[in-house]
């Protein structure tokens, strides 16, 4: 694209000098890290006599948490427990590979990696390697200079591991040819469908069975704990409701911040690139040519899909869309704002070639009047207004949420606020208030549930604050066996059609196998068989469990069938006919079916076998942890 394109240009003399500067400061960091040598590190594990740091662990948990935030995970969600856990058994297992990475004399050159930093997108400003950027993204995610070579280091010493056993992953011609029969194998498949649902009045439950099921499994008859809530709520943006706007301040306001409402003029632009490339004077020679053709009536949208370098707007007929200034090259800008509407530009150099430009759309300026925009000026006027007032209500409902402790409408009083209840709640109901993982914790907190008090002030967000206590606990208890009767009825309901129907189609199975017709014996059980022929393994009209099954069976002897049965997960029970399997010949395998299949499969060969390998490493290590 163009605008990448304009922030490119850092190669040559400048990062080298760049290059140069990195190494000069690494090997600065690295002298300077001697001393951490000097004192003993406190250690989580030890690998083959090597320690994991606790230095290393908390940045790693920290790194982590980061991550999973970024990914919209609220942090009062995150396990903490898990978490760790996790980071645990990851920094086992990347100095179980470190080590053998180091056993393999496996390297990566102090050139190759500052090639990599330079060159990353990430690092760099208007396409050149910024070194403030640098600093900035690594140390966000928690690495210095030298801890963040080091990792990257690491992490290519792994990538030469892994690619070197799973690229020597290979399988014979013979081999492919075998997976691609077995991949394109087409079945004749005959089922029957025994439902569960459909047996379930013809199995009987007794008394003694309901009362003996329910005795030894109470456990799973039991009501959930539920609190009934009483809470305040401190809300900014009802406080900014209720404020009563001075019309002279508002003005007042709206003067000092009429920028945030205005707009700064953009420009739809089109250009034509004509690449400098080996020869400055062709390029100029070139661009003054097509301006020639523009000026004789030439299309400038033909002449861009025709002759512009850029490919990511030439297709569009050089079009940039709508941009504000500061987007292009300065060059750039200071002909294309300086031209009328429709207007057309001689050539304009800049540092990656030779620019036509032509003016597609103005979009002047906009500056606002206070009447045009007065209801966002007015909602963002109150609750700057309000900020103050909010901070202090909420300083003061934490203060008082401690002081009374045991209930909520002395504070709702001063404050101003309403009292309201929930109604009883299981800890995972779906009421708004208990969606929020620590508007729970606090509800069933000892501190709260059991001694009666007060929460602690609860931040929602910045502008929602909260109090709590719990008005009536009802903790869990097993519900009487008269309530849940027809549920345990049910479930041995269920329990014996499901063995019913697995009975069945072993019986069904049985009497085709010794010779009776299929169709017989379907009409005798009141069942259908259900046909699909030359049934593919990516078969689309075949329950995805069913066809499953029928290609698990064996391929059928001649003139006979392959026979069985299986229970799926709702706890139907199949019965399955196999007759006619044809694989795919071998004469009718492409070049492009052989290779894709190849190719496949030695990869997952490959992964599998570098799981393997770290497995061994894994078994192997000698691993002790500090608790």
């Amino acid at each position: 694209m163009l605008i990448q394109r304009m922030r490119d240009g850092s190669e040559g003399v400048l990062a080298k000098i760049i290059i140069g500067l990195i190494i000069i400061v690494f090997a600065l960091f690295g002298f300077g890290s001697i001393t951490t040598f000097l004192a003993p590190v406190p250690k989580v594990a030890t690998v083959n006599g090597e320690d994991v740091s606790q230095q290393d662990m908390e940045m790693a948990v920290e790194r982590n948490r980061r991550m999973l935030m970024a990914r919209d995970v609220p942090q009062d969600e995150i396990d903490e427990d898990q978490l760790r856990e996790d980071v645990l058994q990851s920094l086992i297992a990347r100095e179980i590979l470190t080590q053998a990475a180091g056993d393999l004399d496996l390297y990566y050159s102090d050139a190759a990696l500052d090639e990599e930093i330079v060159t990353s997108q990430v690092f760099q400003i208007d396409g050149v390697f910024n070194p403030d950027q640098f600093q900035r993204v690594i140390a966000g995610a928690g690495y210095s200079p030298l801890s963040y070579r080091a990792e990257m280091r690491t992490d290519k010493l792994f990538d030469q591991m892994i690619s070197g056993i799973r690229d020597s992953a290979f399988l014979t011609d013979e081999e492919t040819k075998r997976y691609a029969g077995l991949l394109s194998q087409r079945r004749d498949i005959a089922w029957i469908q025994i439902a569960v649902t459909d047996l379930l009045d013809e199995v009987v439950v007794s008394e003694e069975e309901l009362e003996a099921f329910y005795n030894n499994n109470t456990g799973e008859f039991i009501t959930e704990e539920t609190v009934n809530i009483q809470y305040i709520e401190l809300r900014r943006d009802e406080l900014a409701a209720s404020f009563e706007v001075d019309e002279n301040e508002l003005i007042d306001y709206f003067e000092e911040n009429q920028g945030a409402w205005s707009t700064d003029e953009t420009r739809r632009l089109a250009h034509i690139l004509i690449e400098t490339g080996d020869s400055e004077v062709q390029a100029l020679e070139r661009a003054n040519e097509v301006h020639s053709r523009i000026l004789d009536g030439g299309e400038f949208s033909a002449l861009a899909k025709e002759f512009s370098d850029d490919l990511g707007s030439s297709e569009n007929g050089g079009d940039l869309g709508f941009n504000e200034q500061g987007t292009f090259y300065p060059e750039f800008e200071a002909v294309a704002y300086d031209l009328a509407l429709d207007q057309v530009s001689a050539p304009v150099e800049t540092e990656i070639g030779y620019h036509i430009i032509k003016v597609l759309g103005i979009e002047e300026a906009s500056i606002p009047e206070l009447s045009d925009v007065r209801a966002e000026v007015e909602q963002m006027f109150r609750l700057v207004a309000t900020e103050d007032e909010f901070v202090n209500k909420s300083s003061r409902m934490a203060e008082m949420l401690f002081e009374n402790f045991s209930e909520l409408e002395t504070t709702a009083d001063e404050l101003g606020l309403q009292v309201r209840t929930t109604g009883d709640l299981a800890r995972d109901a779906s009421h708004a208030l208990m969606s929020v993982k620590h508007v729970a914790d606090a509800a069933f907190s000892p501190d709260v549930l059991l001694d009666g008090n007060n929460s602690d002030l609860i931040e929602i967000d910045d502008d929602y604050h909260l109090g709590l206590r719990v008005l009536e606990h009802k903790p869990s208890e097993a519900r009487p066996f008269e309530e849940v009767r027809e549920d345990v009825r049910y479930i041995l309901q269920r329990e014996k059609a499901t063995k019913l129907a697995s009975v069945k189609a072993q019986q069904i199975v049985d009497a085709v196998a010794a010779g009776s017709l299929a169709q017989y014996v379907a009409d005798e059980y009141g069942v259908e068989w259900r046909l699909v022929p030359a049934a593919s393994r990516f078969q689309q009209d075949i329950e995805p469990l069913v066809l499953a099954e029928a290609f698990k069976l064996p391929r059928p002897a001649d003139n006979k069938e392959s026979l069985g049965s299986a229970t799926l997960p709702n706890g139907d029970s199949v019965v399955l006919r196999v007759s006619t399997v044809i694989n795919k010949p071998e004469s009718e395998l492409t070049e492009q079916e052989m290779t894709t299949i190849q190719l496949s499969l030695t990869g997952q060969l490959g992964s599998n076998d570098f799981q393997d390998f770290q497995k061994s490493l894994e078994k192997e290590a000698s691993l002790e942890r500090v608790n």
